[in-house]
C-alpha cells in the first residue's frame, strides 16, 4: 500500500494517489481495501478530548480531512472515467465503495463531538428552561391571583437555590430571582390589602343588612300596633253607638209606657161610670202588660248582647282572615324580588282602596 499511496501532511486529504497507480486502484479495485484501512488509521489514531476546546477542534479537522479525502478520491476517480468510458460502471462501485465507506468513517470520527454536541445542547436547553420559569414567575405575577397562590409562587421562588448547577447561567439565574422575588412581594403586598379591604368592606355590608333587617321587623311591629290601635279604636266606637242605641231604645219605650199610662188614665176619666165593674180587669191588664214589656225588654238585651257576640267574632274572624290573606299577598310579592318594606307598603295601599282599580279579594 506504501508503494501505492502516500500521506501529504501539507494537505487536507488524508492520502495522495500517484497518477500511475489510479487506473489499477479504480479499475481493478487493487489496494482500495488497504487504502481505506490506511486512511481509517491515520483518522481515528488521534483520540482528543472532547472536554477542551482543541481537542473539539481536532475532531472537527480529522473529520474534515476524511471528507477532504473522499472528495480528493472520488474525483480522482472521476478522472479515470471520463478517460475510460468502458468501465464506468467498475469505477462507480468503486466510487460509490469509498464514499460510503469514508462517509461512515467520517461519522464514526465525528461522533464523540456530535454526542458532546447534543449533550451540551441539552445542558443549555435545560438551563434555559429553568430560567424561563423563573423569568415567568416573576411576569406572572399580578393583583387578579389570590394572595394563597402568591404565597405559593413565593415559596417556589424561595425554594430555587442558586448554586453551581445554574453553570454559566448563575449570574443570569441570581438577577431573575433576585427581580421575581421583588415583583411578587410587591404583588403579594397589594393582593392582601385588597383582600383586606373586600373583607372589611363585607363585614360593613353584613352589618348593614342586619340593621335594615331589625329596621324592618320594628316597621311591622309598629304598624301591627297602629293597626292594633285603629281596631281598638274602632271597637269601643261600636260599643258606644251600641249603648246610644241602647238608650235611646229604653227612652223609647218609657215614652210608649208613659203615653200607655195616659191613655189609660183619660180611658178611665172616660169611663168613670164602668170603673168599678172593669177595676179588676183593668188590674190585671195593667200586670200583664207590664209582665210583656219587662219580658220584651229581658229578649231585646240577650237579642243585643247574642248580636254583639256575633258582631265581635265577625270583626276577629274577618281581622285574622284579613291578616292570613296579607301574609300571603307579602310572601308571594317578596317571592318576585319585591322587598319587604315596599310589599307591605303596596299591601296597605291596596287595601285601603288607594290604588284605582285593584282591590284585594277577602
Amino acid at each position: 500500500m506504501s508503494e501505492q499511496a502516500k500521506t501529504d501532511s501539507t494537505k487536507t486529504q488524508l492520502v495522495a494517489i500517484e497518477p500511475t497507480t489510479a487506473v489499477a486502484l479504480f479499475t481493478e479495485g487493487k489496494g482500495i481495501a488497504e487504502l481505506l484501512a490506511d486512511i481509517r488509521q491515520k483518522a481515528t489514531s488521534l483520540v482528543p478530548d472532547t472536554t477542551t476546546t482543541k481537542g473539539r477542534k481536532e475532531i472537527a479537522s480529522i473529520a474534515h480531512a476524511v471528507a477532504r479525502t473522499k472528495t480528493y478520491l472520488d474525483g480522482l476517480g472521476k478522472e479515470q472515467t471520463d478517460k475510460f468510458k468502458e468501465i464506468p460502471k467498475r469505477i462507480d462501485a468503486n466510487r460509490k465503495q469509498i464514499r460510503d465507506t469514508l462517509d461512515a468513517l467520517k461519522d464514526e470520527v465525528r461522533a464523540p463531538l456530535t454526542q458532546y454536541e447534543e449533550a451540551e445542547n441539552a445542558r443549555v436547553e435545560a438551563l434555559q428552561s429553568r430560567l424561563a420559569r423563573l423569568n415567568e414567575l416573576g411576569t406572572s405575577a399580578s393583583i387578579e391571583i389570590a394572595a394563597a397562590d402568591l404565597l405559593v409562587m413565593q415559596q417556589e421562588i424561595e425554594q430555587i437555590a442558586l448554586d453551581d448547577t445554574w453553570e454559566e447561567q448563575l449570574p443570569q439565574a441570581t438577577v431573575a430571582r433576585e427581580l421575581a422575588a421583588k415583583r411578587i412581594g410587591e404583588v403579594l403586598a397589594a393582593r392582601q390589602k385588597y383582600e383586606a379591604e373586600q373583607a372589611e368592606l363585607e363585614q360593613l355590608r353584613q352589618k348593614q343588612a342586619e340593621q335594615e333587617r331589625i329596621d324592618r321587623e320594628r316597621l311591622i311591629v309598629e304598624q301591627a300596633a297602629e293597626q292594633a290601635r285603629r281596631e281598638e279604636e274602632n271597637r269601643q266606637r261600636l260599643e258606644r253607638e251600641a249603648a246610644q242605641h241602647r238608650e235611646q231604645e229604653a227612652q223609647r219605650q218609657a215614652l210608649a209606657a208613659r203615653e200607655r199610662e195616659e191613655q189609660a188614665r183619660r180611658d178611665a176619666e172616660a169611663a168613670e161610670l164602668a170603673r168599678q165593674q172593669a177595676e179588676a180587669n183593668a188590674a190585671r191588664q195593667a200586670e200583664e202588660a207590664a209582665a210583656r214589656a219587662a219580658e220584651q225588654e229581658r229578649q231585646r238585651i240577650e237579642l243585643e248582647q247574642a248580636r254583639k257576640q256575633q258582631e265581635d267574632e265577625r270583626r276577629a274572624a274577618d281581622i285574622e282572615h284579613r291578616r292570613t290573606i296579607n301574609n300571603a299577598i307579602l310572601m308571594d310579592l317578596m317571592g318576585l324580588g319585591i322587598e319587604e318594606g315596599k310589599a307591605i307598603n303596596l299591601i296597605t295601599h291596596i287595601a285601603g282602596h288607594k290604588i284605582d282599580h285593584l282591590t284585594i279579594n277577602y
